[in-house]
């Protein structure tokens, strides 16, 4: 064996263990950190090949792109004191992979807890509204309400200064809830009452409010919600069968109301059109017997002056009426030939 063989064998096993250590790819669809020993030193957010440190760096990647989570679906309880199975389903994206990786860690712990947050927020938005506006088109507005309010995180106060320092600070969300039996939702408090909250965390001139402190997603998973939708919407199982049967017997009434409006609407209807068929055919007959009448009196008129001025004609077409009728049917006549009827037959001049 040569003396080369050896430096060069370990050579490329250097190189085939070391590189891999060295030498990472980032892709376009993922944002990877670099950490040493657990500690965060640095993050790439463009695609390309990257170097670290072999050995004592580690790289995490998570993907960029929208992410998807469907919330486990939940038995909850309508403004009017109705259940509801609500199921949904939320789309974020990590927008700080740090915070994303101290506090989150994976997607499948950050799966779970946005799952939670949306739960959380559904549950009280769901509270302040009645049934038909969550089942209703209206419930847009209700989803766009959840996908604002899952992007804040509720924290305690102290939690708050710690990691923050101020309730001024642009990541920090103080709510002044007014009545406290949920009928009415939270409002922002406003700047005189975060001087006076700052200071003091039961101010007098707040005594009797529910004060509640959230605190960005971003800034506390590095997480943003870009929204909330609500899949469907259905009654529990315990209650559908008796909610349907109420609606189809709702829905039989409704129908033979309007079976029995339809059935009377026909009645007057083919009565009214009966009684106009009648006066219809009333007033026909009547001018049909009117017009035959002065038919028949023309007809006389006529006749009795054709009588008058040429009898024998008239009696000539008589004739050949006559001669017409019998002579076309299969009856058998035995006439005398002497007989006035056959007096054109045996003269064309009628015997004058």
């Amino acid at each position: 064996m040569s003396k080369l063989t050896i430096p060069l064998i370990v050579i490329i096993l250097a190189v085939v263990i070391v590189v891999p250590q060295t030498l990472f790819v980032v892709d376009e669809t993922e944002v990877a950190i670099v950490t040493r020993f657990g500690e965060f030193k640095r993050s790439h957010r463009a695609p390309g090949l990257q170097v670290k440190t072999p050995f004592a760096e580690q790289v995490t990647r998570f993907d960029k792109r929208l992410l998807r989570v469907d919330v486990a679906p939940a038995s909850l309880l309508t403004a009017d004191k109705r259940n509801l199975v609500i199921d949904s389903y939320a789309r974020y994206k990590i927008v700080d992979p740090l915070v994303f990786f101290k506090n989150l860690r994976n997607e499948t712990q950050a799966g779970s807890r946005v799952g939670d947050i949306v739960n959380a927020q559904l549950r009280q938005e769901v509270a302040l509204d009645d049934q038909e506006e969550v089942i209703s088109e209206t419930r847009e507005d209700i989803m766009n309400r959840i996908t604002v309010a899952s992007n804040r995180i509720e924290v305690s106060r102290a939690d708050l200064f710690r990691d923050y320092g101020s309730l001024k600070d642009p990541a920090v969300t103080v709510f002044i809830d007014e009545d406290t039996s949920d009928t009415l939702r939270s409002r922002p408090a406003t700047q005189e009452e975060l001087a006076l909250l700052e200071d003091n965390a039961n101010p007098s001139q707040l005594e009797g409010f529910l004060v509640t402190y959230a605190a960005s997603v971003i800034e506390a998973l590095g997480i943003e919600i870009i929204d909330v939708r609500i899949k469907r919407a259905d009654f529990p199982p315990d209650v559908e069968t008796s909610v349907f049967s109420r609606m189809e017997a709702e829905r039989e009434k409704i129908a033979s109301g309007l079976r029995a409006e339809g059935t009377q609407a026909d009645s007057e209807i083919r009565a009214n059109v009966d009684r106009q068929v009648n006066i219809v055919l009333e007033t026909a007959e009547g001018t049909s017997a009117l017009l035959r009448g002065e038919a028949e009196q023309q007809a006389i008129t006529i006749l009795a002056n054709s009588l008058e001025k040429n009898p024998d004609f008239y009696s000539f077409r008589r004739s050949l009426e006559a001669y017409k009728v019998f002579m076309d049917s299969k009856t058998t006549i035995i006439i005398d030939p002497e007989s006035d009827l056959l007096k054109f037959l045996s003269d064309p001049s009628g015997g004058s």
